[in-house]
């Protein structure tokens, strides 16, 4: 990881909750399902997901979750809303797609709950630019309707027929006529036999283990999955 200094271009509110920042940065590179820090003046460093893939470059977007003003995360989109440009150190993480896997021939899955969608943004566009000729599924969680974003993003994206987005609200609303349930139901119920799938996981703790578990218990082999919370959150080994 490296540090570098990128220019602020904008700070976007997508919903009530959800932040979307575009930067400019030079002189620097990335995989695709990679993650970088903000360093900010106090001296702490606040990991995210890039949402944006290489090829964009040097254009780079985040998305910001602020769910509580007195967070870290409103002082980081303070920080940004404020300053010309921004410190950066990247990047990280090993759950990503370093070289395209053209021996797949299995569903690749894209697993994604809220703002985990970042990662899994990152890996799909790049995947569609590198021409991958495999089925990708992309599925989105969110727990309602009112926590959706970029749908514009959702509703237009052009890719090929191998690649399919999927978003799943957990609480159904008579403004949502998309599905509802578990996230970790609707990948099941598309995907009968997972023994030789891959699939990559990015959310919280508790949604990466959970879904890793329905998964598991559905074929999926543990080798084949993967999320950063496995380096930062290790689940303890059974006695």
């Amino acid at each position: 990881m490296k540090d570098v200094n990128a220019k602020v271009i904008r700070v976007e509110s997508l919903n009530s909750t959800v932040f979307k920042v575009d930067l400019e940065v030079r002189n620097t590179t990335f995989i695709a399902g990679q993650y970088l820090m903000i360093a900010l003046p106090s001296g702490e460093k606040v990991p995210y997901s890039i949402g944006s893939a290489p090829y964009e470059l040097p254009a780079l977007t985040l998305y910001i979750l602020v769910s509580d003003e007195a967070s870290l995360a409103s002082k980081v989109i303070e920080h940004i809303q404020h300053s010309e440009s921004i410190d950066l150190i990247l990047p990280g993480g090993d759950a990503h797609i370093e070289q395209t896997p053209s021996d797949l021939t299995d569903p690749l899955l894209l697993i994604a709950g809220g703002t985990g969608f970042a990662q899994m943004k990152s890996i799909f566009d790049d995947l569609v630019h590198k021409g991958y000729s495999n089925p990708v599924h992309f599925y989105w969680g969110l727990r309602t309707s009112a926590d959706t974003f970029v749908m514009d993003w959702i509703n237009n994206h052009q890719s090929p027929d191998n690649f399919h987005v999927h978003v799943i609200v957990n609480e159904s609303s008579n403004d949502w006529n998309g599905r509802t349930g578990w996230l970790y139901e609707a990948v099941i119920e598309d995907h009968l036999e997972l023994t030789n799938s891959h699939a990559f996981i990015s959310g919280s703790v508790g949604m990466v283990y959970g879904t890793l578990d329905q998964l598991e218990a559905k074929g999926i082999q543990a080798d084949n999955c993967h999320s950063d919370v496995f380096a930062y959150a290790p689940r303890p080994k059974s006695e």
